[in-house]
């Protein structure tokens, strides 16, 4: 099937390349403000290469154009265009009813791309500060599947690094008298109280660092029972971490770890290509690359590999096995992640992967640290928010059994967490607030599950089929074509979304999309429209379908009561 708005975007972009005989690149579309129509074209842009103001161009290109679907006027440089609206709606109802809750997905492209996201050191469980690197990537995940990608998330597992050497240490030379009491029964939390005293221990007494370096020191030589030591430390922490995901809805389809790439040889030969470019020097034996006004060093004095070298070893792989690669990153990364881009540039690697930085998240304004132990878990944090949940559904129905309170509380808690981290742009920070991700009447998860769950209360007191073709779509109200134009925007918004990797926009399209439903509900009465209930339906139906996508592409939990 095809999707009306993405259809007629790509006639306009046909026409004016055959009117102007220009590039595609040049044509730059936009969606400009609802009066205007559905899209615009502003021809400043082509000024240059047409060698002509973009008034004349504008003008030139109205003269020419032909659109089988629509109509468009020139207001200045701009040609704003619309669609036929009866084509608009009867194809969007249409697609709609034929893909179901897989409406909005592109066909397949033939490209891989892989996505490595939260890749926490597996040292402790994961704190709520850190969960924005989850759900972005996942988010992302979902958005290049909706598009037609063949998707592989990704876990770095940093198996052999420094705070693993501190944690194998610690199960080395502790006991259980030694450590605070356990806070939960699992094993991420288990293995945490060992590191956090090991830490506390290191800068009471820096003497242990020479034990530390040595465990380092034994495990980059391939010390087997070193190496077996920190390798199970790490795949126990990270189970724990895994079930803390889950409850998100978020997987994964691989775990590559670190220590893969000292044990196959890998980082050894990126050493020695790196040694030979020209952006790196020595300083004491120490190699280092030159990053603008900073010294990125890729192994110590002693020619022993550093994190660097090893994280190039792993980009190189990925590289080999993808066509796009996307990494998310914290901001305190940015050094890092321009190193990687840099550096792969100069052995030239392709693909190159795009960065998404983000900064963190605070928790009603306290910020939280892992290696002191004062932070807030993602496991506390997901029960708060389900009992958060459960205490807003109590207030509104208390014809519910504790089963059913339960079981929706787990999907608006779940969800509150992820749409209030994901609506912000990701370079901006996050004060999570339980009034806002917890509030029905907002910008939040509830209100557009709410929306949902609405749908369902009217498609089952109707209690019938639809057929497309015995509907009359002729004389829609406006409400009932906005909502069905905003339905059309859904495989647009997947386009944009993944082409900025902003998956901010996704959700605001989640919030809109709710929101004109919601206004459509006001509006136009359904089940006791006796002329036009059919119609209704089919539109209430199509917004069911479409908003059961989105909260698919966003990890969302859908519930049919709230």
């Amino acid at each position: 099937m095809s999707y009306p708005l993405l259809e007629f975007k790509k006639e306009i972009i046909d026409e004016v390349k055959r009117v102007v005989e220009v590039s595609e690149e040049l044509i730059e579309i936009e969606v400009p403000s609802e009066e205007r129509g559905d899209f615009a074209l502003p021809c400043y842009s082509l000024s240059p290469t047409l060698e002509k103001d973009p008034e004349s161009i504008a003008e030139f290109i109205a003269g020419k154009i032909e659109l089988n679907r629509g109509e468009f006027d020139q207001a200045g440089p701009y040609l704003n265009f619309k669609t036929d609206e009866h084509h608009l709606s009867r194809e969007t109802i249409r697609g709609c009813l034929e893909k179901k809750e897989d409406f909005g997905e592109l066909s397949p492209k033939e490209k891989k791309i892989m996505i490595e996201h939260t890749s926490a050191n597996p040292n402790g469980p994961l704190h709520v500060g850190r969960a924005r690197n989850p759900i972005i990537g996942d988010t992302l995940a979902r958005i290049y599947e909706k598009i037609g990608y063949d998707v592989e998330r990704q876990y770095y597992v940093n198996d052999i690094g420094r705070q693993m050497a501190i944690l194998t240490w610690g199960r080395q030379n502790l006991d259980e008298e030694d450590l605070t009491p356990l806070q939960r029964d699992k094993e991420d939390y288990d293995l945490v109280r060992y590191y956090q005293k090991a830490s506390q221990m290191l800068e009471e007494d820096e003497g242990l660092e020479t034990e530390i370096r040595s465990l380092i020191r034994a495990m980059e030589e391939g010390d087997d029972e070193v190496f077996h030591s920190l390798k199970k430390n790490s795949e126990t922490v990270l189970s724990g971490i895994t079930r803390s995901l889950e409850r998100l809805n978020i997987h994964f389809d691989s775990y590559q770890h670190e220590s893969s790439f000292i044990v196959d040889g890998s980082v050894q030969e990126v050493i020695e290509m790196l040694s030979k470019l020209k952006e790196t020097d020595k300083e004491e034996g120490a190699l280092f690359f030159n990053l603008d006004d900073d010294k990125i060093f890729v192994t110590r004095e002693d020619g022993t590999n550093l994190y660097p070298a090893r994280d190039i070893a792993y980009h190189i792989w990925k590289a080999e096995r993808a066509d796009e690669l996307i990494d998310i990153l914290g901001e305190d990364h940015k050094n890092h992640g321009e190193f990687i881009k840099n550096a792969l540039l100069s052995l030239d690697i392709d693909p190159i992967p795009e960065i998404v930085f983000y900064s963190f998240v605070s928790f009603e304004g306290e910020e939280m640290s892992t290696r002191k132990g004062t932070y807030v878990t993602l496991d506390e944090f997901m029960d708060t928010a389900e009992e958060k949940a459960r205490e807003e559904i109590l207030k509104r129905r208390d014809d519910l059994s504790e089963e059913v309170v339960g079981e929706i509380a787990e999907k608006v808690g779940i969800s509150a967490v992820r749409y209030n981290v994901i609506r912000v742009q990701p370079r901006k920070p996050i004060d999570f607030r339980w009034d806002e991700a917890l509030n029905f009447q907002g910008d939040s998860a509830p209100f557009i599950q709410y929306s949902y769950a609405r749908t369902h209360g009217i498609l089952e007191k109707a209690e019938e089929g639809l057929e497309l073709d015995g509907l009359n779509l002729e004389g829609l109200e406006d409400g009932e074509v906005r909502l069905l134009r905003k339905i059309a925007e859904l495989p647009l918004v997947l386009l944009k979304t993944a082409e900025n990797n902003a998956p901010h926009l996704m959700a605001r399209y989640a919030y809109e999309l709710a929101a004109e439903f919601n206004q459509f509900y006001r509006d136009y009465p359904v089940l006791d429209s006796d002329e036009k209930r059919k119609e209704r339906l089919a539109i209430v139906k199509s917004f069911s379908y479409s908003m059961e996508s989105v909260l698919d592409t966003l990890g969302m939990k859908k519930t049919k009561k709230m």
